[in-house]
């Protein structure tokens, strides 16, 4: 973090982090202009080995992978020599630029970024594109690699932690402001170490990428290999979510996946990128001390919503669970009908859910303009976590009582939260189940008794009896909420018997008459 931002990380770790973070580096420093040397000294025996074999015959094979490697060379002496210039006309982040031009290399001057580098796979193995979706190996020239829009790091050894920002910021500045507000909140530990999004015409500063990266020797090692440990990998993607959950009201985007290692690349010409963080390196479980690790994904996705939309949670969450199974159905349908919808890339099929779910919003009557956001997360979230195999079973809709139970703290709370909406809930229904009995009794033309009335609805006639006066006399009944209520059971005394209590006594007289829990006698 730039010192004029005056900030202090947690005092459990001041003590030891600073100086650890220093000396690494130092270390990397070092190590990373030792490795250029190395690498520049094995490009020059390279040289002399091809000189020395240039009078060598070469098959056709051998002469064609030589041309493009070439080709490569002097694409590389070029950039380094001439910058990065644009040629032709692309459409990338959703809008068309051209003439995009810049000198030299970000990383050349800036610890993070060579930091960052670092962490992108060598040679061919390293994946790029120009769109988010199609990420490919482009060239084996890594310097090139890196001046495309997209990226992908390392994904065996993960050290970024990635928060895509659906936000639009009237500039840089007053992204970054927003993100210190919430450091000096104590949201998050510290500011992220790379910010990078597309700069547009008129200043504004859109949709960036939020990343803060692990300290050299802290990455997470994720691999089939049955030594890896899946616990670190767990603690990964919970803070991966938990930073998503603190920025929220900034515009992140929780849907989005936390393990896959693509990204906006911070060395490209065509975005905007900042490194306000180049001394505050916190370990994983020190982020895990800020943030919260417990909050779900699908409950993360209906808060975004709700602050997102300016709907409240309550409406928002309704219309969020319409447009859920609306998406769910649609997936099914999709994918057991072998739509060419389902055949594309996931970017691809979310936009045509988004679509579909937004002809299913103005068909409803949900043509609100806060909606779109609702519809944009559903979409999001259903593609991200669609699983065929998961079709055929029961699915769990994970944080539908969010607006119920939000703000209650304890489980106890959250749990009587529950039991009351869904004694409400079911109330309602057994209530509409015999009122639509009663009715096609009436139409049959038979006599309405309780008995029948329970028969004909598949209650109980206990239900049946307390919910008597509601179904009967429905003008004048008093619950309007169809709540369950209480049962007085105590059966009410006949004319002309008064009730008396005696206790257990064998020899009673033929004139008492017995109950579970009461002698009754027959008055004189």
């Amino acid at each position: 973090m730039s010192r004029g931002l005056a900030y202090q990380p947690a005092l459990t770790s001041a003590s030891h982090t600073l100086p650890r973070q220093q000396i690494w580096l130092d270390g990397f420093e070092d190590r990373y202009a030792e490795a250029q040397r190395h690498a520049s000294r094995v490009r020059i025996r390279k040289a002399e080995q091809r000189d020395q074999r240039a009078e060598r015959t070469l098959d056709f094979d051998t002469a064609t992978f030589a041309r493009q490697a070439a080709e490569q060379r002097e694409m590389v002496r070029q950039r380094l020599r001439r910058g990065y210039i644009q040629s032709g006309e692309r459409q990338i982040g959703g809008r068309w630029r051209s003439g995009v031009w810049e000198m030299g290399l970000r990383s050349e001057e800036n610890t993070v970024l060579k930091y960052f580098v670092s962490l992108v796979p060598r040679g061919s193995r390293a994946r790029a594109s120009w769109d988010k979706a199609h990420l490919e190996n482009q060239c084996p020239q890594k310097i090139l690699t890196l001046d495309y829009p997209y990226i992908e790091l390392n994904r065996e050894f993960m050290a970024a932690l990635r928060v895509d920002c659906d936000g639009v910021f009237l500039s840089p500045a007053a992204c970054l402001a927003a993100l210190t507000e919430q450091v000096r909140d104590g949201r998050v530990p510290c500011l992220p170490h790379i910010i990078v999004g597309d700069l547009l015409k008129d200043g504004r500063y859109s949709r960036p990428h939020f990343v803060w990266l692990l300290p050299q020797g802290s990455a997470v090692w994720r691999s089939d290999d049955k030594r890896c440990r899946q616990k670190p990998i767990r603690l990964f993607d919970a803070v991966a979510r938990g930073l998503a959950a603190a920025l929220l009201d900034l515009g992140a985007d929780p849907a989005a996946p936390t393990m896959t290692g693509r990204m906006k690349c911070s060395t490209s010409p065509f975005w905007h990128t900042m490194t306000p963080n180049d001394n505050i390196w916190p370990t994983l479980t020190e982020y895990s001390d800020y943030v919260d690790t417990n909050v779900g994904r699908a409950v993360l996705v209906r808060k975004a919503a709700a602050t997102q939309s300016g709907l409240g949670l309550t409406a928002s969450n309704a219309i969020f669970d319409a447009l859920r199974m609306e998406g769910q159905r649609l997936l099914a349908e999709w994918h057991f009908g072998a739509d060419a919808r389902m055949r594309g890339s996931r970017v691809a099929l979310a936009d045509h859910l988004h679509e579909a779910l937004a002809n299913y919003s103005d068909k409803s009557g949900l043509e609100d303009k806060t909606v779109s956001y609702v519809t944009a997360k559903v979409a999001d979230y259903l593609v991200a976590h669609f699983d065929p195999v998961k079709l055929e079973g029961k699915a769990v809709n994970r944080g539908k009582l969010l607006d119920v139970v939000d703000g209650l703290k304890t489980v106890t709370e959250r749990q009587s939260a529950g039991g009351r909406y869904s004694g409400k809930v079911k109330g309602a229904n057994t209530l509409q189940r015999l009122r639509e009995a009663h009715q096609r009794l009436i139409v049959a033309g038979g006599i309405v008794t309780r008995a029948a009335l329970a028969t004909e609805a598949g209650v109980s006639v206990r239900t049946a009896t307390a919910r008597w006066s509601e179904v009967v006399s429905i003008e004048n009944a008093q619950p309007k909420s169809g709540e369950n209520r209480c049962i007085d059971k105590k059966v009410a005394a006949r004319p002309g018997h008064t009730e008396t209590t005696h206790p257990p006594a064998t020899g009673c007289p033929s004139s008492v008459r017995t109950s579970r829990f009461r002698w009754k006698s027959q008055s004189p």
